[in-house]
């Protein structure tokens, strides 16, 4: 496979799909395998139970992350030229067969993910961005502010606020004032 999982949390873009392709940001965990954590009642669980496969899209959008944490994407986003449901924003993405081995809390399920074919459609050199990391710990902390409502996460929203602020452009600017409104 052309393209590899560093040890530890890589933060993806997930697509899978039913009547239409669905989205939502994932982290695919690299430990000694390749697996993801998924919530029992997420569409993104929902799908991979049905059809077991699942595509982790690469993308640098902010907003995209965003967006597909607490919306449904039309078809627009995603390419008609591929038979899996693969985002047009993508610069690279890897097609997984799922098997869903555990269920280590009633709220979630341990998904191991094997590989079936990758793509790398162009190559970025991108420098890193503390805005862009700081839009996706706000977007996960603000998933689980959704889901759990614990204040802790409601706090770290105007640090994660000051860092893109500072660091971001237009598009982090964007993606987190779209973030706020979930915070609420």
């Amino acid at each position: 496979m052309e393209i590899e999982f560093h040890e530890g949390i890589s933060e993806v873009v997930a697509t899978t799909r039913n009547d239409q392709p669905n989205a939502a940001p994932v982290g695919i965990i690299n430990r000694d395998f390749l697996y993801t954590l998924l919530y029992k009642e997420s569409h993104t669980f929902l799908n991979v139970k049905k059809n077991l496969e699942l595509v982790a899209n690469f993308v640098l959008d902010p907003l995209l992350y965003v967006q597909t944490a607490f919306e449904d994407l039309d078809s627009s986003f995603f390419r008609s030229d591929e038979s899996a449901p693969v985002l047009k924003a993508a610069y690279a993405w890897v097609e997984f067969k799922c098997l869903i081995l555990e269920k280590p809390t009633q709220k979630s399920a341990l998904v191991k993910l094997l590989p079936v074919r990758s793509v790398v459609l162009q190559r970025p050199i991108v420098s890193i961005n503390r805005a862009f990391c700081a839009i996706l710990e706000a977007t996960i902390d603000a998933t689980r502010y959704v889901a759990l409502k614990d204040p802790k996460y409601l706090e770290r929203a105007a640090h994660y606020e000051t860092v893109v602020r500072k660091c971001g452009g237009k598009r982090e600017l964007e993606a987190f004032q779209l973030l706020k409104g979930y915070f609420v």
